[in-house]
């Protein structure tokens, strides 16, 4: 990180990195309803915008961004790899009327236990107000008022009892879709990371991440 970006504010989720059968599967899935739909407002890929499953977001000062390297290698030591169930690729339809579909993994106790664990690290650093400028924009992007507002409402929305673990696949109704790639019963995820979000909250860079067995980086 440069100069710079330790005084800027960084839009962050900590995140579980799938395995590349899983990843490969979500990225053949997120095409197929881009043809289907024509809406490629997320467009999955292996570097600009990452399959994950989601543990906790929030705005932090970049300054701080240091301080969970330390202890999300800790926790990765701890609880990585972690085999979770896959259930099958499901749709819902947002608050806006969208229908947005995703990938649902099983609630295992372990997964549960991984997300309070990064939400208590996440509480112990100071938070900052997102904006437009907390996330990875084009040029010209306007971000969606779901994408301000999921951020720092994670805990109200989609923390602790409300917890879901999930992979975004995108827009459309993946149920319409016939002959879509077998998933497997079940996976092992090795690596957590700190990504830095885009629009419609997508990981659009990996700022830090650990695999199970290796060093953060």
């Amino acid at each position: 990180m440069d100069a710079g970006g330790l005084f800027r504010n960084y839009a962050v989720d900590i995140v579980l990195l799938p395995p590349p059968e899983v990843m490969d599967a979500a990225i053949q899935i997120n095409r197929m309803l881009i043809e289907m739909t024509g809406d490629d407002a997320i467009r999955l890929d292996m570097v600009q915008h990452i399959p994950h499953v989601s543990l906790a977001m929030g705005c932090i000062p970049g300054r701080a961004l240091s301080e969970l390297n330390v202890p999300l290698e800790q926790l990765a030591n701890r609880l990585l790899p972690m085999e979770i169930g896959i259930e099958e690729a499901v749709t819902v339809v947002t608050d806006s009327g969208d229908r947005v579909s995703g990938i649902n993994l099983a609630k295992d106790d372990s997964v549960f236990i991984l997300h309070r664990s990064v939400m208590a690290q996440l509480a112990g650093i100071s938070k900052e107000k997102c904006s437009a400028a907390s996330f990875v924009r084009d040029e010209d992007e306007q971000l969606t008022p779901f994408t301000l507002g999921y951020v720092p409402e994670y805990k109200e929305k989609a923390g602790y009892e409300r917890y879901s673990p999930h992979i975004t696949l995108g827009n459309g109704d993946v149920t319409e879709i016939e002959n879509l790639p077998v998933l497997p019963e079940r996976a092992t995820f090795s690596t957590i990371a700190v990504c830095h979000l885009g629009n419609h909250c997508t990981c659009r860079s990996v700022l830090w991440s650990k695999c199970a067995g290796g060093k953060g980086v």
